[in-house]
């Protein structure tokens, strides 16, 4: 199974890692000193005592990838890369009191792999999950063999990331291609699979966060943050509307309507009657905005140019399931930042609710 689960992993980097993700994990085996890569190919000697494996012959980025990949100290250097990166996919629960007596049985009865980063060969495997700690920060990875119609396949990790100082469960995991999921709900179904895990492992339960409430909020209080509805729900019919274009913020209709009031201010306060229209186009979009649901939204953290999209009760469920958008850098730093933000703003609004009962009347 070791062998199967190596042949995947290979393939899996290989064939379905974007160039822009295959780039930033040669870049960091490099920095590891995993990897010597001279792109400049200078005269100059490169001493390599260490044996190590020496990529900067070869002129594209999938020859590089493809031979540091039959290198043992390279592939344990990817696992623990999977846990550090950054992927397109990930949602959010509240979950109760995570006990670290129960992860460290976990531990002790050998039901998790526990990562080493000075072991000799792979940890990971289909059977069970890996574990990794770093801080307050409990990861466990799930690893999943996936197959097409023909016969190929692949590896599919989700990464469960458990916050212990703030009861957050946060799941990530990449897009998969059509081929290789076997339902409609593929995606809904990996992540009932690990909150049934964590609750019968665990004995962790958990609650499902009201993500349009927590949006609703901060197109209201905060202003280093833009929302645009991707689809709008209103009077029985649905809009479908686009945020972004190459990665470019471009407003959808609501927001043209507003650009177009300021740009035409001059036109608009000529007389009284022209005023008037004025008033009236601002009404009628601030009551589009309240009359109707938006199930799906885009988002961008303006201060740090990063967006995703959000799609609230997911496949029919009662949680809200992210999408980053552009490439992924391998960062995983951008994926805490996001979930700190909206976690904080999801308490402030909670804070707000329990100091003035009269506003969860409301709302």
């Amino acid at each position: 199974m070791e062998h199967l689960y190596k042949t995947n992993m290979q393939k899996t980097i290989a064939e379905f890692f974007p160039a822009y993700l295959k780039k930033e994990l040669l870049k960091q085996a490099v920095n590891d000193g995993l990897v010597i890569n001279n792109r400049k190919k200078t005269p100059q000697l490169s001493l390599n005592f260490a044996d190590i494996i020496d990529v900067s012959e070869y002129d594209s980025l999938d020859e590089k990838i493809n031979n540091i990949l039959h290198v043992d100290n390279v592939l344990q250097f990817i696992e623990e890369f999977e846990y550090k990166r950054q992927y397109r996919h990930f949602c959010y629960f509240k979950c109760s009191e995570i006990a670290s007596t129960k992860i460290e049985e976990l531990v002790k009865n050998k039901t998790v792999n526990l990562f080493d980063k000075k072991g000799n060969s792979l940890i990971d495997e289909y059977q069970k999950p890996s574990l990794y700690i770093v801080g307050n920060l409990v990861y466990l990875k799930f690893s999943n063999l996936l197959n097409n119609d023909t016969g190929n396949q692949i590896n599919f990790v989700v990464i469960c990331v458990l916050d212990k100082e703030h009861n957050i469960i946060e799941l990530r995991f990449d897009r998969v291609g059509i081929a290789y999921k076997n339902s409609y709900n593929f995606y809904r179904d990996k992540i009932n699979e690990i909150l049934d895990y964590l609750s019968s492992t665990l004995g962790i339960t958990t609650e499902n966060i009201d993500f349009k409430a927590v949006i609703d909020y901060i197109k209201s209080e905060k202003d280093n943050i833009s929302i645009y509805a991707q689809r709008m729900q209103r009077n029985g019919t649905t809009a479908y509307l686009e945020a972004y274009d190459d990665g470019d913020g471009v407003m959808p209709i609501l927001g043209e309507l507003r650009a177009f009031i300021k740009e035409n201010k001059e036109l608009f306060d000529t007389d009284i009657n022209t005023n008037l229209i004025k008033d009236k186009l601002e009404a009628f979009i601030k009551e589009i905005e309240i009359k109707s649901d938006m199930p799906m939204v885009k988002v961008k953290l303006d201060d740090r140019d990063i967006k995703f999209g959000i799609t609230h009760n997911y496949k029919g469920t009662d949680y809200s399931l992210f999408m980053f958008y552009g490439e992924l850098l391998g960062d995983k730093e951008v994926m805490s930042y996001v979930r700190n933000y909206l976690i904080g703003c999801n308490r402030e609004l909670e804070n707000l609710i329990q100091s003035d009962p009269i506003s969860e009347k409301t709302m």
